[in-house]
């Protein structure tokens, strides 16, 4: 066991604990940093492999299934090529698509809604106003259409990436909020030589970003000279009349011409985005007072002299009051306290700090996480990690897929090049006087008659017919084999699916099998719901931190009815994020219809009343049956400010409208 005095002591510089400004220094300018460009390009290039397999994933999930790369004497070219060239039909199934769809339609099925639970239930108001603001900006960023992609992403290559920020730049509407962006996988990086399959001891993570002129200087233009700045990096990307070099949008966005950087196009300004985990020196202090703590940066010694001077004005007013050292109730951690561990706050802290570098290495915008823990924005759902190795989920059905496509070649082959009905005629029996052609239109007519002469010993001379066997080498049987290994190595089987069973399958064994191909799937539901968990968290947490008083009483007045929030301090909200845990409800029609029957059985039980039900209540007449009660009730006031009995109310009203001579009024029935 390692004993505390053996580390070596000496003196160390302040930049040196400080690992930004230590790269500042090596670097010897602030404005660059082309070195960690370079780094970014090589881990983005350890990707490589990844990407080829993604791209294949993709393939066999909707596109040329026969693109894979094969050399033949010495030329390599794909099987589509090498089919064509020897004179074949290419074809292709899609079981894959089926497979991935179904996972897809359950998750769909699903239908959940992120809920803020308090853990504490007197704070349990925070959880119901972070509820509404966590679902009204899911429902803003449309998550469930990203739900399905990033599912898609992690079946074909086994990696979705979300980015949650909070800007106005990522969404639609320059609107300052949280936005949940979806990250093309072929375009993050990160170190993958971690062994956390949650990948929280990534050190660096970053994303290949390209945006338009306009963009770029929405972003990063904040005075009028940022623009000459970024128009001398991007020259060509800054020329008012621009052209493409390309009118195929596909073309553009094909894979196998992607690169890190690419300077050449004239409408895209490429720039990486990368995040690194740095350290620097910090003090952790705390204030017996108020019982909160703060966490400030060592060499912050303006604001360390106001906490001095704050705790020498403690000390004088707790001589005057006759308290002890002990006592008083000092800001500890800065030279303050009863004991060393007190008084002596210093730690090194661990961060994420963030870079945006132009395509030359200009840093653009660079500073520390302004999110909750000092955390990054990503969040990566890798279905299997092993040894830094990414496998997707379908991964060993594209070797069953590629050999169920052979087998149709092989057969469409075998079918087309076998005889169909060829008939053998000896020319012996042909007469001298007829040609082969009148013969054989004679043989093949209907109710035809040919005369020949045979000669003894020529009886078995006589046309035959033959049929080639195309099913000689078991073609369908091969193809059926494949299948059943392919479903047995998949849990996504017919039942699943929702196929017609056969006749001999009963309903109980077809229910049976549904729910084992269900279980088999589960581990990675559950895998993909954590995932969404925890940008949902992300998203948690920067409502919490972001959103302002004004705006938490936007969110809050749609649920006043239902907690007192006059009470709540809203910028409290912002203290209490681990105090909270989000959890997902379900939102089918069933589940609503038992919240509703529940809501009922209640509201007959007299456990609450007519006005808690309606509030409670998300049945579509229920809006306007609030609006009727809160109407008649607004009449009751007046009329009860007027000095009117209540219960006289119909008959006041036509007595100061209908003279008195003139007979009673009569309802009018309701249309």
């Amino acid at each position: 066991m390692f004993k505390a005095n053996t580390l070596i002591r000496r003196a160390a510089k302040p930049s040196e604990v400080d690992s930004v400004k230590a790269r500042r220094k090596e670097l010897y300018t602030k404005d660059k940093d082309p070195q960690l460009l370079e780094f970014c390009e090589q881990l983005w290039m350890n990707f490589e492999s990844f990407r080829q397999q993604r791209k294949r994933g993709n393939n066999f999930y909707d596109g040329d299934q026969w693109s894979d790369p094969i050399t033949v004497n010495g030329v390599t070219m794909t099987y589509r090529q090498y089919l064509v060239r020897t004179g074949n039909v290419v074809i292709q199934t899609n079981q894959i698509k089926n497979r991935v769809d179904t996972i897809a339609g359950l998750r769909v099925k699903e239908r959940t809604e992120p809920v803020c639970q308090a853990i504490d239930k007197d704070e349990q108001p925070y959880g119901e106003l972070m509820t509404q603001g966590v679902q009204a900006n899911s429902d803003k960023n449309q998550m469930s259409e990203l739900e399905l992609k990033w599912i898609k992403d992690a079946c074909n290559g086994g990696l979705g990436a979300a980015y949650e920020s909070y800007d106005d730049t990522s969404g639609p509407d320059r609107r300052m909020d949280s936005w949940t962006q979806y990250i093309n996988p072929n375009r993050i990086f990160f170190d993958a030589d971690g062994t956390d399959p949650r990948l929280w001891d990534l050190s660096i993570i970053g994303v290949v970003r390209y945006a338009s002129r306009e963009e770029m200087c929405a972003r990063f233009a904040k005075k009028p000279s940022d623009y000459n700045i970024l128009k001398k990096i991007y020259p060509n990307q800054f020329t008012v009349f621009r052209e493409p070099d390309s009118d195929d949008p596909e073309e553009e966005e094909d894979d196998e011409r992607l690169v890190f950087m690419d300077t050449t196009d004239p409408l895209k300004c490429y720039y990486c985005e990368v995040w690194t985990k740095e350290s620097k020196e910090r003090i952790r202090l705390h204030d017996l007072n108020s019982g909160t703590e703060e966490i400030i940066d060592a060499d912050d010694r303006e604001y360390r002299k106001e906490i001095k001077a704050e705790n020498e004005r403690r000390k004088q007013l707790a001589l005057q009051a006759g308290w002890s050292e002990e006592d008083t109730p000092y800001i500890i951690g800065d030279g303050y306290g009863t004991d060393e561990s007190e008084r002596n706050g210093y730690f090194v802290d661990t961060y994420w700090y963030c870079r945006f570098l132009a395509a030359d290495g200009t840093i653009l915008w660079e500073g520390e996480s302004p999110y909750a823990g000092r955390a990054h924005p990503f969040t990566l759902f890798v279905f299997s990690y092993i040894d830094g190795r990414i496998i997707g989920y379908n991964h060993d059905a594209i070797d069953h897929q590629m050999a169920m496509n052979r087998q149709w070649v092989l057969g469409e082959w075998l079918q087309r090049t076998q005889a169909k009905g060829v008939t053998v005629v000896p020319k012996a029996i042909v007469p001298d006087d007829v040609s082969y052609e009148d013969f054989a239109k004679s043989w093949t007519a209907i109710d035809e008659m040919v005369f020949i002469e045979m000669k003894p010993g020529e009886e078995g001379l006589m046309p035959k017919v033959f049929y080639g066997n195309a099913q000689s080498m078991d073609v369908s049987r091969q193809i059926a084999m494949i299948k059943d290994l392919m479903d047995s190595g998949s849990p996504i089987n017919g039942a699943l699916q929702g196929k017609d069973p056969g006749r001999a399958t009963s309903g109980t064994l077809y229910a049976q099998m549904a729910t084992n191909a269900s279980t088999s799937v589960a581990a990675f539901l559950d895998q993909f719901r954590n995932f969404v968990r925890q940008v949902l968290i992300k998203k948690m947490k920067n409502l919490a931190m972001f959103y302002d008083e004004e705006r938490w009483r936007k969110i809050a007045g749609s649920i006043d009815s239902l907690t007192d929030f006059s009470t709540i301090n809203l910028n409290d909200i912002k203290d209490i994020e681990l105090d909270l845990r989000l959890l997902e409800s379900s939102n089918t029609l069933e589940a609503r219809e038992m919240q509703e029957q529940d809501l009922e059985n209640l509201l007959t039980m007299g456990v609450i009343t007519g006005d808690e039900f309606t509030e409670l209540s998300k049945k579509p007449y229920i809006q306007k049956l609030r609006q009727m009660r809160e109407a008649r009730q607004a009449e009751m006031e007046d009329m009860q400010q007027a000095g009117m009995p209540v219960g006289a109310a119909s008959e006041a009203v036509p007595q100061t409208v209908a003279p008195a001579a003139a007979p009673p009024m009569q309802a009018v029935p309701q249309q």
